[in-house]
């Protein structure tokens, strides 16, 4: 059977104005879990195209603050609560880069990086890890006791080493997969709480 890009999440993302089917993902995974507050600071990697901003926003209201990072520029998200940065998550400088928005830490950093696939499969998983992992080493530094780290993994080796770095850091760890994620797609979120850094 074909790959079906085009399915019920991406027209019905369409018909409400949201930018990607993503925004369905962060939305499920909110109702399950109640990650975002009214509020709340978050830090968001491989934002592009803001389909997860727009969500997060309408959740920690204008008193929040959605820092979002991408390689690709993020247009049209540039207001209250909502700050976008061009930036590689890899790059020496990003620590400085985000405290020109703020020097305060994080209630939550959260991560749907995926890497572009060269169909090698040992490169893409490599390329993958790489990604998880540096996203969990800025949760480390960014974020406040207690909050949260949230992170898009997928099924393949070294997923349960991962689950184990992520443990020493967090009281609790959770593997899940929302709805809108495609039945076929390997991927899942890992969702961390209680940060204990």
């Amino acid at each position: 059977m074909a790959f079906k890009r085009k399915d019920g999440f991406y027209y019905k993302a369409k018909r409400e104005g949201l930018r990607s089917r993503a925004a369905f993902k962060i939305e499920q995974l909110h109702q399950r879990h109640r990650l975002f507050k009214k509020g709340s600071r978050i830090l968001e990697l491989g934002a592009a195209p803001g389909g997860w901003m727009q969500i997060i926003a309408r959740l920690v209201g204008p008193q929040g603050l959605v820092i979002g990072i991408d390689l690709l520029p993020i247009t049209g998200l540039d207001q209250s609560p909502c700050h976008t940065l061009q930036a590689d998550i890899l790059d020496d400088d990003l620590k400085e880069k985000i405290e020109t928005i703020t020097t305060q830490p994080f209630n939550g950093v959260i991560s749907d990086i995926a890497p572009n696939l060269s169909g090698i499969k040992m490169a893409d998983q490599q390329r993958s890890q790489e990604l998880t992992s540096q996203a969990l080493e800025l949760a480390a530094t960014f974020l406040q006791s207690g909050g949260f780290f949230l992170c898009k993994v997928f099924q393949q080796e070294g997923l349960k080493a991962f689950q184990r770095e992520v443990s020493r850091q967090f009281k609790k760890v959770i593997l899940t997969k929302p709805e809108a994620s495609r039945k076929s797609s390997a991927e899942l979120y890992l969702i961390a709480l209680g940060f204990q850094g």
